[in-house]
């Protein structure tokens, strides 16, 4: 390998971090590197109708493009006026988050010049879109409300729900439009799992051999002319059909498991993360020749590069034992061919060892050396980018999730039998339909309830039923029995699938399950109210007692008390 001299390909890829110019768009410029790099999303197309109608319109509009820091926005914006300046010549466009009237002028102060034309009682005289973060729109909302000011325009936005994070609401109105960018789910639910056609493209024209794509044009000058780096091999492996499906799989899992919100600019970052090693990153005269600096180890073991990367960690497969890995691990410590068998373990398909090759001369390097510890985690992340991730309850709450909104009742029966399972084993059964109303073992009694659990699911059920593919979701199951329900989601789910194997929770997983804690509470209560009789179970022997309210007492006593066990 030639030493590194001329640096076209970091400068390239420079592109795709969040700092840079190229990520961070001006409304009113677009350049190449975006233009070639725009992906279509649904909502790009509403835009567009909602633009084009705006000729036809009696009144003056107001567009909002509301959404998050990244998520977009600006870009768009700058697309539409590049590919349609026709529609523009009447428009005025503001976008909060790059423009301002006055530096020292506050946004919430320069959005009330831009708005002004909206106020109550004004009559426009252009349509106006606006690009702008929710945060900064809720602190508008809240300033023209002491204020008493936009009462129309403030009515409109309440009315839309923007602020509530699972509102999926269109709103019309004869002079105000707003379009939530969060509303646009960044991946769909298939019969397959999880997919996003948009983070999918993107990533698609990161990695494409295209006349317009600097990125790969400048690798392939490097590769040709001998000038490598561990960046460049990041960027071949990142080529690879099936590890693309296994690095987005993180995205999804992690959106899912921790809630995160992922931007579109956010996404360019955790790409250039995940191929250029921070030592490059600081110093683009270095090369990051070490198996430290690999892909699959960017991908899981540097939670401080940033926040995506951080939650990444979390479900690094170094935290899963199994059987399987203990095994190759093991074999790895005594057999004597080590290339021969990593090559083997690293292979995605037969004959296929291209993730092996990519890396050849640095697990050579590491077996020369005996890192045996370098190795093995390499090994198992590396799997983790071309087998079924080791995560099965992942896989498993998505189909959940999958078949709730497709409304398939069968599949989700082996979801209540879990929720069953759990529930019993919360707090704790003595006999058949009885559940005990605390698991504190160290009082000398114990009460239980009867209860018959009878399945239910929310209002969001099935609402995707004739869809082929779910594309509006929340990050959660409504399930529960009666009409007690609670909101399931990801984490519940793996606490709820511990229970049921027998788990204790401790202190701090009963807190962060307080949903089902109070829905365990609420059914308890409910049966408490309405129940005739209750159980006494005593600690020591276990000895147990039905108390009951007879309908009709000839000896003055308001309860009676049987001994059946």
């Amino acid at each position: 390998m030639t030493q590194y001299k001329e640096p076209l390909f970091l400068k390239q890829i420079n592109m795709l971090q969040s700092s840079s110019k190229e990520t961070v768009v001006h409304a009113n410029s677009f350049d190449a590197f975006p233009n070639y790099m725009h992906t279509e999303r649904p909502i790009e197309k509403k835009i567009i109708e909602a633009i084009e109608e705006l000729e036809h319109q009696p009144k003056k509009q107001l567009i909002l493009l509301a959404g998050s820091v990244g998520d977009g926005k600006s870009h768009l914006l700058s697309f539409l006026k590049s590919k349609y300046p026709n529609y523009f010549h009447q428009i005025n466009v503001h976008n909060d988050a790059t423009e301002s009237h006055n530096p020292e002028e506050s946004s919430i102060n320069t959005l009330e010049k831009v708005l002004q034309e909206f106020n109550d009682n004004q009559i426009p005289e252009k349509h106006t879109i606006v690009a702008i973060n929710i945060g900064v729109l809720h602190n508008f909302y809240h300033k023209q409300q002491e204020k008493q000011q936009f009462n129309a325009l403030r009515a409109f936005i309440e009315e839309s729900g923007v602020f509530d994070i699972n509102s999926k609401k269109t709103v019309e109105h004869e002079q105000f439009q707003l379009y939530n960018f969060a509303s646009d789910m960044i991946f769909h639910l298939g019969e397959q799992g999880a997919y996003s056609p948009f983070l999918e493209e993107i990533l698609r024209k990161i990695i494409a051999n295209h006349p317009e794509n600097p990125i790969y044009q400048a690798w392939k000058q490097d590769m040709e002319a001998g000038y490598t780096t561990m960046a460049h091999f990041n960027y071949q492996l990142l080529q690879n059909s099936s590890v693309q499906k296994h690095v987005l799989e993180k995205l999804y899992h992690i959106m899912l498991l921790d809630k995160v919100l992922l931007s579109t600019r956010a996404f360019y970052h955790f790409i250039f993360t995940i191929v250029v090693p921070s030592i490059q990153e600081m110093d683009n005269t270095k090369t990051g020749f070490d198996l430290e600096h690999a892909l699959p180890n960017l991908l899981f073991n540097h939670p401080e590069r940033s926040n995506l990367l951080e939650h990444i960690h979390k479900i690094d497969p170094l935290n899963i034992r199994n059987q399987a890995t203990d095994d190759s691990i093991t074999k790895l410590h005594i057999i004597t061919d080590k290339w021969n068998y990593i090559s083997q373990q690293l292979q995605e398909r037969e004959n296929n060892n291209y993730l092996a090759e990519i890396y050849q001369p640095f697990i050579k390097n590491k077996i020369a050396q005996n890192d045996i510890l370098s190795l093995s985690k390499f090994i198992v992340r590396a799997k983790d980018l071309i087998e079924s991730t080791i995560y099965p309850n992942y896989h498993e709450f998505i189909r959940y999730l999958h078949s709730y909104y497709k409304g398939s009742a069968n599949d989700l029966s082996q979801l209540f039998r879990i929720l069953r399972s759990a529930f019993l084993k919360w707090k704790g059964s003595p006999k058949k339909d009885y559940y005990f109303v605390t698991n504190d073992v160290t009082r000398a009694y114990r009460m239980a309830l009867h209860l018959k659990l009878k399945e239910n699911v929310g209002a969001d059920f099935a609402q995707s039923k004739d869809a082929t593919e779910v594309k509006q979701f929340k990050n959660f199951l409504t399930v529960g029995y009666g009409n007690m329900l609670f909101e399931l989601d990801f984490h519940l789910f793996e606490l709820l699938k511990k229970v049921q194997g027998g788990y204790r929770p401790n202190t701090a997983e009963l807190n962060s399950a307080i949903q089902f804690e109070d829905f365990y509470k609420q059914l308890i209560g409910k049966s408490e109210e309405e129940s005739e009789e209750l159980l006494i179970v005593r600690t020591l022997d276990q000895k147990q007692y039905i108390v009951s309210r007879p309908g009709f007492s000839f000896n003055g006593k308001k309860f009676k008390v049987e001994k059946i066990k």
